[in-house]
């Protein structure tokens, strides 16, 4: 993924290249894998046996690789930078830069809120709030269409609008989704226009993992940054937040998860605040009005 999106970035205009990555991330990932393919894979392995079912899974990967190799065209290296003799993929040289920073504690807190919320709003759903499976299921769906649509107008709004407001509003609007499961008693098509807006946060995501890291750097660096975020907010919010969330919900309740996820959206707004903005068109105006 990091190596992809350095390629995005290099091939893309540049007041395209949020919608651009958006896509790229977002997209396919969500409407095949995270709606699509929980469907599919269910029945056929229901129908045919488990392990046929892992057979069928493989194969989008290896369609994926004969693409890459017969259509992908190494893009051309973007030439050095005359300022620094230094090497460009210094890792700490780009932690320093102050967006990339900013957007691997972003990654952190919102990978965070992700993980733990498909490993433990199901549980909530269906233990405490006493929805069946199949309700559950579609609940979880929603999401996924949720962000397959995010995929373009979240990203897509940022190449308009500018990348830190739309990065500051979304997970402070994710936090409808956790209060949502926790609070809402009506019909539960009430909480379906919930959990789609309050996981329009995941529009953000190719922002902070990608567009932004890659606007902020030299473009020698560009892998290197997208490869920190993407690495820091996978390991540190991916492996060790749904650990953490579980042991707090065995201490005390399955609603402790979901009060995280709610603290976790706060912190990500806060921490959005301190961005420096990179959407072109909005570099653009200051230029202007600075003339």
């Amino acid at each position: 993924m990091p190596i992809s999106h350095a390629m995005v970035a290099t091939e893309v205009d540049p007041r395209r290249r949020g919608l651009a990555q958006g896509i790229a991330q977002n997209f396919g990932s969500n409407l095949l894998g995270s709606f699509l393919a929980p469907v599919l894979l269910v029945w056929f392995g229901l129908e045919f046996g488990w392990r046929n079912a892992f057979f069928l899974a493989s194969i989008p990967g290896i369609i994926c690789a004969l693409l890459i190799w017969f259509t992908l065209e190494e893009p051309v290296a973007p030439p050095r930078s005359a300022a620094s003799d230094e090497p460009a993929h210094r890792v700490m040289d780009v932690l320093r830069t102050r967006n990339v920073f900013i957007c691997v504690a972003l990654g952190v807190l919102m990978v965070s809120y992700f993980v733990i919320c498909l490993t433990f709003l199901p549980i909530y759903l269906t233990s405490v709030r006493g929805y069946t499976p199949t309700e559950m299921s579609w609940l979880i769906g929603t999401l996924g269409i949720s962000a397959t649509i995010g995929s373009f107008a979240i990203s897509g709004l940022s190449d308009l609008i500018g990348r830190r407001p739309v990065m500051i509003a979304m997970p402070l609007i994710g936090i409808i989704l956790p209060l949502g499961a926790l609070y809402w008693s009506g019909s539960i098509w009430g909480l379906v226009p919930i959990f789609f807006f309050g996981w329009g946060l995941n529009g953000i995501f190719p922002l902070f993992m990608a567009t932004v890291p890659s606007e902020s750097v030299d473009p020698r660096q560009a892998a290197t940054a997208l490869g920190l975020t993407m690495g820091s907010a996978e390991i540190l919010g991916g492996v060790f937040a749904p650990s953490l969330a579980g042991v707090a919900a065995d201490a005390t309740s399955l609603a402790a998860p979901l009060w995280i996820m709610v603290v976790l959206a706060i912190l990500g707004g806060i921490v959005a605040m301190f961005l420096k903005e990179t959407a072109p068109s909005q570099l653009r105006k200051r230029s202007t009005a600075t003339v």
